[in-house]
């Protein structure tokens, strides 16, 4: 009877990963596609945001802090990836193209420790939102 209960514990427990859908871990964008990114992050972010991985914010907000993780924590990427199309940079809002969004986004990921994979991350909202920040 013990071992009947811990099955199907651990079946419950695999049904809720499964739905729980794709992850960033899995290598969603390319070490290519971060490095363009960093180029872009310097021309058009580092005013702001300052270094990725910095310890204290310029103007703005860091992007790889535990602050940033915190409030990204679950939420689809395609929302982090439109707030960049529509809002940034402050000073030219929605001058970005969707390929540079996604390179930024790329290199976001990289600074907080999320892997590179083989797939280059497309400039898609529908397919980003399938992946939550972790």
């Amino acid at each position: 009877m013990r071992r009947l209960q811990i099955v199907v514990i651990v079946g419950v427990a695999m049904a809720g990963i499964a739905a729980q859908g794709p992850a960033l871990r899995d290598g969603i964008y390319t070490t290519e596609q971060a490095d363009r990114g960093a180029a872009l992050y310097e021309e058009q972010c580092v005013a702001c945001h300052g270094e990725l991985r910095a310890f204290t914010p310029e103007m703005a907000a860091l992007l790889a802090d535990h602050t940033f993780r915190n409030r990204w924590k679950d939420r689809p990427l395609g929302e982090l990836f439109t707030l960049v199309i529509e809002e940034m940079p402050q000073d030219a809002p929605g001058t970005l193209s969707p390929e540079n969004a996604t390179d930024l986004l790329a290199y976001m990921l990289e600074g907080n420790r999320i892997p590179a994979g083989e797939s280059t991350l497309p400039p898609d909202v529908a397919v980003l939102n399938q992946f939550r920040f972790e």
